[in-house]
């Protein structure tokens, strides 16, 4: 879901990203760089409260990470897809040994994550990219 701003004749769409990263400096760092280029974030630290408040249709995309204490990225995963099948989910991680137990598990996931470390600026080009997609599979 999108918030759309009027300015005069002008209209910008304001997409929504949920994060969800237990590294709180991850999840500061993203959302003050993102909302400064327009997005509106909510930032979870906490899976659980995230998958809580987590409603259906509300979010464009959702950055979830994929190693957390409490409940691991790809159970995370599943639990965001059972409320919303149609759920844009991208997954950051800084694991790249668990990609082949990823690709078994999401189809064409490769696309859909976000290596850490990551530059600001690679996030936001990967953010756009997978936004402007209009059938995205996971």
């Amino acid at each position: 879901m999108s918030i759309e701003l009027k300015l005069g004749k002008m209209s910008i769409a304001k997409k929504r990203v949920l994060i969800i990263d237990d590294d709180e400096d991850i999840n500061n760092l993203f959302t003050i760089y993102l909302e400064n280029r327009g997005y509106q974030i909510d930032a979870y630290t906490d899976p659980v409260n995230a998958l809580y408040y987590f409603k259906k249709g509300f979010y464009d995309l959702v950055l979830l990470d994929l190693k957390m204490p409490q409940l691991d990225g790809i159970t995370m995963y599943q639990q965001l897809k059972k409320i919303d099948n149609n759920a844009s989910i991208c997954l950051i991680t800084a694991d790249i040994a668990n990609l082949e137990q990823l690709k078994k598990k999401i189809p064409n996931i490769e696309k859909y994550v976000i290596y850490k470390p990551i530059l600001l600026k690679n996030l936001k080009e990967k953010i756009d990219t997978l936004l402007l997609e209009k059938n995205m599979p996971c």
